[in-house]
């Protein structure tokens, strides 16, 4: 597989659970990708994977129907994964819990460090979960948006947002 492309899938999975204390491992570890079929189109910097898409590292993977990964010339890079549904999960460092997401469409873009999630949308973490038409997450600051849908052009969501969060156990005496 091409040097660019694995590049960029790199960056763009490993973005997609950065801050997150994922695995700190994986990141020194192999990529692997498998596809039914692909397209890199390395003068215009657009890299395409279709069927039953699978790309893993150390304890991340993702999953998707179709990916399309794309660098600009400032080296600005953008992930578009789709699928019924598209998935990533990843381990949390020194925990024995996993962060997993799922949507019709996940898209990452290296230059706002977002990762979007859109069609019933879910981010889980151990037994915390979202839920939502739409969750951006800025890879940053850690900070999660949920949309109940997708914005309309009145502005006025209509969907709900679930949010499940687990109680912290309490220390026994």
């Amino acid at each position: 597989m091409c040097h660019n492309l694995k590049l960029a899938l790199l960056l763009a999975l490993s973005c997609v659970a950065a801050n997150v204390h994922a695995e700190k491992a994986d990141s020194g570890k192999p990529i692997e990708l498998a596809a039914d079929r692909g397209s890199l189109d390395q003068k215009q910097g657009i890299n395409i994977l279709e069927g039953n898409v699978v790309a893993t590292q150390g304890t991340l993977s993702m999953r998707a129907d179709k990916t399309i990964v794309t660098r600009d010339a400032q080296g600005n890079q953008t992930l578009q994964a789709f699928g019924s549904p598209a998935t990533f999960r990843q381990k949390v460092d020194g925990k024995n819990e996993y962060i997993e997401g799922q949507a019709s469409r996940v898209d990452y873009t290296s230059a706002s460090n977002l990762v979007i999630l859109t069609g019933k949308a879910r981010v889980k973490r151990g037994q915390d979960l979202v839920t939502g038409e739409q969750i951006t997450y800025n890879t940053v600051s850690e900070v999660y948006q949920v949309m109940g849908s997708t914005p309309s052009a009145s502005g006025t969501p209509k969907g709900r947002v679930t949010v499940i969060l687990q109680p912290k156990p309490q220390d026994k005496p």
